[in-house]
C-alpha cells in the first residue's frame, strides 16, 4: 500500500529532509532520507536531495511504497547490448518491447530482471528499482543508463532533475512536419483515460520539446527530438498535439488507421511498414551526461534498430 502526503513549503528556508521530519514526526530523519533517495519524494514534480533547500511556495509530495526485498526481483538470463560499463555505470541499448522494471502485471521479464543476473553491484541495492536512474516507454528502444553505485545514482539523478542531460531521440511521424520547430505545453493525465496523458492549458507539468526535420518520406517524417524536460509519454504527447502523431503509436492516434486520412497511392507502402514497424517507431539515439567520477562529459549513441531502418529504406526507395 502506497502513503501519500502533499505539502505547501510555508515557512523560512530549511533542508527537505529537515521540514518532512518537522511534517512526519512518526518518521524518523533517517527514515524520511531513505524516501528521498528512493525518488519517492518530489519537489514541483522533481526528484530532489535530502539537502535542498526549500524556499517557500513549492508543492512536495511523498509516495511512499513499500520496500520490496532484494529477493523479490528474479534474476532472469537474458541478451543485453552493452554500449558502455565501468566500475560506477551500464549504459544498454534497450530493445523495443523490453519493460524496463517490474510493475503492475510485469513481475518477470523486465530489464532489471536481467540486470539481477548479469550484474552483482547496482545501486539503492534495497529498493525496488535498484540500478534504474531514468526509464524508456516499453516499445521505445535505444539508450537507457544504469547506476551501480549509489553515489553514481544520485550523481546521475541530479543531471536529470537540473535538466543538464543531452537527449536526442529518432521518430517515424505522420504527415510532412516543419522543418523544425519547438513544443511547449504543459502535460497532464487523460481525465478519460488514466493511461495516457494530454496537452493541458493551465494544472499540469511543463513540457518543453525542440525537434527537427531530418528528411521528409512521404507519407511519413523522420525527425529529430530534443526533449528538455523528462515528462512521462511526452514526445509521443506533444507530436500528436501539432498533428503529427508517431507512426505505430495507436494510444496516441498515430496507429494504422490513420492511413485512411492519406491518399490512396500511399496504402501499399504503409501496409508493408506497418508489417514490419509494428510498435511506436521512436527511438533514444544519443544520451550525453557528466561522468559522475570523472566528471567528464561523455555520450552514449545506439544505432537505429533494425525494424526501423528496414522502413526508412521502404520508404526511401519507392518512386
Amino acid at each position: 500500500m502506497i502513503e501519500k502526503h502533499t505539502f505547501i513549503v510555508n515557512q523560512n528556508p530549511i533542508r527537505l529532509d529537515q521540514f518532512l521530519t518537522q511534517k512526519l514526526p512518526e518518521f524518523s530523519r533517517s527514515k524520511i532520507q531513505h524516501y528521498i533517495k528512493l525518488g519517492q519524494v518530489t519537489i514541483n514534480g522533481e526528484v530532489s536531495k535530502p539537502s535542498c533547500m526549500l524556499q517557500g511556495n513549492e508543492r512536495v509530495e511523498c509516495k511512499f511504497e513499500p520496500v520490496k526485498r532484494e529477493i523479490d526481483i528474479i534474476p532472469e538470463k537474458m541478451d543485453l547490448s552493452i554500449l558502455y560499463e565501468d566500475d560506477h555505470l551500464i549504459v544498454l541499448n534497450k530493445p523495443s518491447g523490453l519493460v524496463v522494471h517490474p510493475g503492475s502485471g510485469n513481475y518477470s521479464g523486465t530489464l532489471l530482471n536481467g540486470l539481477k543476473y548479469h550484474f552483482k553491484l547496482l545501486s539503492r541495492g534495497d529498493s525496488q528499482r535498484p540500478g534504474i536512474v531514468h526509464r524508456l516507454d516499453k516499445e521505445t528502444s535505444g539508450v537507457i543508463l544504469i547506476a551501480k553505485t549509489d553515489k553514481a545514482h544520485d550523481h546521475l539523478s541530479s543531471q536529470f532533475s537540473e535538466r543538464t542531460v543531452r537527449k536526442e531521440y529518432i521518430a517515424l511521424a505522420w504527415g510532412n512536419i516543419d522543418i523544425e520547430g519547438i513544443i511547449r505545453g504543459e502535460i497532464s493525465r487523460h481525465p478519460g483515460n488514466r493511461q495516457i496523458f494530454k496537452v493541458v492549458d493551465s494544472g499540469g507539468r511543463d513540457a518543453l520539446t525542440h525537434y527537427a526535420l531530418l528528411e521528409n518520406l512521404a507519407p511519413l517524417s523522420l525527425v529529430k527530438l530534443f526533449p528538455k524536460t523528462g515528462r512521462t509519454h511526452q514526445l509521443r504527447v506533444h507530436l500528436k498535439s501539432i498533428g503529427h502523431p508517431i507512426f505505430g503509436d495507436s494510444a496516441y492516434g498515430g496507429g494504422m488507421k490513420l492511413a485512411k486520412s492519406f491518399h490512396v497511392k500511399y496504402t501499399q507502402i504503409l501496409n508493408r511498414m506497418g508489417k514490419i514497424i509494428n510498435r511506436v517507431a521512436l527511438h533514444a539515439q544519443l544520451l550525453e551526461i557528466i561522468h559522475p567520477e570523472t566528471k567528464e562529459k561523455i555520450q552514449f549513441e545506439a544505432p537505429l534498430p533494425g525494424d526501423m531502418q528496414k522502413g526508412l529504406d521502404i520508404l526511401r526507395n519507392e518512386p
